[in-house]
């Protein structure tokens, strides 16, 4: 049985506001589907699918690696364990979606990474948008984003222990879901591409960083792996959230759209900007754990204190409490 952090903010409303959002969000998609007929919905429903189902065999997959590669310490405590696999399926969706997103830009010869501008082409001139503005591969790809972040909502939720950012990450859900959707309806799929792949490719230092940490590869007896990680995962998260996702994908939403704003336009506007503002947050619990880290702290507890929160894995050698 999981435990939670004693850390998570108690904010009932807010945690029911954001399972609401989400299950609004999940009829609408259902309702879009439907309405472009049986073939749509039954993607949507394989999406579904096939994440829960990759979901399972990848936790299994990691549960059986990390009782190989860990830490006796690690192992120690069941709950690195479970978070390792947590961890492990998330790191496989991100590898395999930021491959998949690589395609996709490396087939339009990176034009629209080089040239956000062009993003907008198929828009162009005003008028009625060409049937083929979605391609059938990125379109592809749009169902299977809904089926994972749905998906994974629904984990963060119901399934994995919670973290003390739980409502921050839970907040990125929502509005990663709400652009997903507004961005496949509206017909801003080419620079909807350049927000997933940044996410997605930034995602996997951040991945790798904590499963390091799980299997408790940190200081000398862990040849230093996770403090490697962890200086990746500065500079990565530094070039791709907080100066490529600004300057390249919202820029080119307020000041290279073709077309007048109405509500939809401001709203995934608004949307990235709530994005970018958790990737500040984000970004400054990092330099709290990198202070801890320079104080000398070690890095599973530097990484304990400020994202981990007090949690049954300090509590598992007290009879686990609650269970």
């Amino acid at each position: 049985k999981k435990q939670q952090s004693d850390s998570v903010p108690d904010l009932p409303k807010l945690d029911a506001a954001l399972t609401v959002a989400t299950a609004a969000l999940f009829a609408v998609n259902g309702y879009g589907f439907a309405a472009e007929g049986a073939a749509a919905l039954g993607e949507f429903a394989a999406a579904l699918a096939a994440t829960v189902v990759a979901t399972a065999a990848c936790k299994a997959a990691f549960v059986f690696l990390g009782r190989s590669v860990s830490t006796k310490a690690a192992l120690a405590k069941p709950r690195n364990l479970r978070k390792f696999a947590d961890q492990g399926w998330q790191l496989a969706i991100h590898i395999f979606m930021t491959a998949y997103e690589w395609h996709l830009l490396a087939a339009m010869d990176w034009k629209w990474w080089t040239d956000t501008s062009t993003t907008w082409d198929h828009l162009r001139p005003a008028g009625a948008v060409p049937a083929e503005a979605c391609p059938t591969e990125l379109r592809r790809l749009y169902i299977m984003q809904a089926g994972v972040w749905f998906v994974t909502a629904f984990m963060h939720k119901f399934v994995e222990a919670k973290h003390k950012d739980y409502f921050v990450m839970y907040g990125h859900h929502v509005a990663t879901i709400g652009l997903v959707t507004m961005s496949y309806y509206k017909n801003w799929q080419p620079i909807g591409l350049l927000v997933l792949f940044v996410h997605d490719s930034s995602d996997i230092p951040v991945d790798t960083l904590k499963m390091w940490n799980y299997l408790g590869y940190d200081g000398t007896s862990g040849f230093y792996f996770a403090e490697i990680a962890f200086v990746v995962n500065l500079v990565t998260w530094a070039i791709l959230r907080l100066w490529v996702f600004p300057t390249k994908v919202i820029y080119s939403t307020f000041f290279e759209y073709p077309h007048t704003f109405f509500f939809f336009e401001r709203a995934c506007q608004g949307l990235l900007c709530v994005l970018q503002c958790m990737h500040v947050w984000w970004y400054l619990l990092l330099l709290r754990i990198l202070y801890r880290l320079l104080a000398g702290q070690a890095g599973h507890e530097a990484g304990g204190a400020e994202y981990e929160g007090s949690s049954d894995s300090e509590r598992e050698g007290e009879g686990k409490k609650g269970d």
